[in-house]
Parts: structure tokens; C-alpha cells; sequence
């Protein structure tokens, strides 16, 4: 169940990242000119093991007929970020939101988070969805929608305040398509909540959290602590006893949210513990 449930969540927002980042139809560029042969030339190139020798030569190739199609760019540059070459893929995705900001904006902003770069992440968000008006857009897996990751940059640069008003523009969007509501928001606007001392607030997302995914070790730690912060020890312990017993089933020993920018080890739950 816990996994269908993931998999009906990142198939729905796979969607959303494959319409925006696709190359789309060759035909609508003229027939002998350089976006046609790039065009085609990626559809080559996608045949190939992604970041292979093949299926890069082929996209340079593209790049070198067709300097003016994005795409060619973009899915250059993926292998580089994947790999860890920040700067080598940085080069590519830059030329490639140079061309096309609406569409490829969020696959630098995304990797400028990967990389803790949030005052960066958080100024290509904001002009994607403020001067390029976008409603929708997810990670490059798909997991998360990326007013979450705005969000969640700025909670990192101690400015809960100002990501609380991003997801909560996220929620908004939510009550007229509620089937994209993903895995994890709750999550991330209750952390928020808890960052910004709003304990109430925090405490109702979380419980919401609970009901969509009852699974996630960190829920009932943040839980723990926001009862901790109200003197309710008992309550507290009671979380925290909680949130060690879904971490200790997990052989990973890490949460089970699989959810990498908040995630709790094992051994920080285990501290908390051994104050009660």
C-alpha cells in the first residue's frame, strides 16, 4: 500500500516534469533548417544509455547544427549534475535558460539546492513562477512539486516566514487539483511552521501528514518536539518512542519518507530518546 501510494504520486508529477523538459514535435521547425537536423539528431541521441560517449557526441553534434535548440543543451548537461560536475553542467543549463527560462529554470534551481546554493535556487524559483507564471512543475524525479523546494530554501536560510507563503500558494493551488497533491507537503509546511515558532499550525499539518503517509519517522519526531516545546513530556516521549520505532524497522536506518533535505538519522532520534 505505502508504495502504491508513492508510485500513483511520482507517476502523476512524472507527467508534469516530462511535458515540460520533452523536445517535443520535430516538424514544427523547417525542414532544412539547423532546430530540425538538432531536433532530430536528440531523438538519436536519447536512443543511448544516458551521459554514454554515443549519446553525448550526438547532442554535440546537435548543438554544433542547431545552436539555438535548447533542448540539446539541457539533456547535455543532466549527466554532469548526476555525476557531481556542477560546473561543467552548470555551463550547459545556463545556455539552455538562456533560450528557453520558462521551460529549464527549474532543472538549475534544483540542482542549486542539491548543492545548498538556496540563494540561488530560491531567485530562479521566484521568476519562474512570479515573471514566468508557472502553476505547476515538479522535481526531476517527480516527488516533489518545486514551490517545495522554494520553500524549503528558504526555511534553509532562516526565512520560514517567506517559505510558509510559498507553499501555502502551493496549497492554494491544490483545493482546484488535488490530485497532484504530492507525498510530502504537509510535511514541509508543518517543518516550516515549527521553524517559524507557529506550533499550532505546525502541529495540524503534521497530523495531516499522518493521515496521508502514517510511516514517516520524522512526522512524529517534529511532533515530539512541538509537544516538548509545551512541556507535555509525557507526550513527547511518547512521539519521539514513535518516530524510533518506524526508523528502526527501516533497514537503512534513516527515516522512511526517503525524504533526503529534512531527514533524520537513527542516532538523533536515539539522543532525544535518552533525555526521557
Amino acid at each position: 500500500m505505502y508504495y502504491c501510494k508513492i508510485l500513483k504520486s511520482v507517476v502523476l508529477n512524472i507527467i508534469a516534469v516530462s511535458f515540460l523538459s520533452a523536445q517535443g514535435n520535430c516538424l514544427i521547425y523547417d525542414e532544412n533548417s539547423g532546430e530540425r537536423k538538432a531536433c532530430e539528431l536528440s531523438y538519436e541521441a536519447i536512443t543511448y544509455k544516458q551521459g554514454s560517449y554515443e549519446s553525448q557526441k550526438l547532442f554535440d553534434k546537435a548543438i554544433e547544427v542547431g545552436p539555438d535548440y535548447a533542448y540539446a543543451y539541457y539533456q547535455k548537461s543532466v549527466p554532469f549534475f548526476k555525476r557531481g560536475l556542477f560546473s561543467e553542467g552548470l555551463q550547459l543549463i545556463n545556455k539552455a535558460i538562456d533560450l528557453n527560462p520558462k521551460t529549464y529554470l527549474f532543472y538549475r534551481a534544483y540542482w542549486y539546492f542539491e548543492n545548498r546554493s538556496y540563494e540561488y535556487c530560491i531567485k530562479d524559483l521566484e521568476l519562474l513562477y512570479l515573471k514566468h507564471d508557472e502553476t505547476f512543475i515538479t522535481t526531476p524525479g517527480g516527488d516533489l512539486e518545486m514551490r517545495l523546494i522554494l520553500g524549503m530554501a528558504y526555511g534553509k536560510m532562516d526565512r520560514a516566514d517567506k517559505g510558509i507563503e510559498w507553499v501555502e500558494h502551493l496549497m492554494n493551488f491544490y483545493k482546484e487539483e488535488e490530485r497532484l497533491k504530492g507525498l510530502f507537503d504537509h510535511y514541509v509546511l508543518g517543518i516550516l511552521y515549527y521553524q517559524n515558532e507557529q506550533y499550532d499550525k505546525a502541529k495540524e499539518e503534521l497530523q495531516k501528514q499522518i493521515k496521508i503517509e502514517e510511516d514517516f519517522a520524522d512526522t512524529y519526531y517534529y511532533l515530539g518536539l512541538i509537544e516538548e516545546h509545551e512541556s507535555n513530556r509525557a507526550m513527547a516521549k511518547k512521539y519521539f518512542k514513535m518516530a524510533f520505532d518506524k526508523v528502526n524497522d527501516d533497514q537503512r536506518g534513516h527515516s522512511k519518507n526517503y525524504f533526503e533535505e529534512y531527514n533524520l538519522s537513527k542516532s538523533e532520534i536515539e539522543k532525544k530518546l535518552k533525555e526521557y
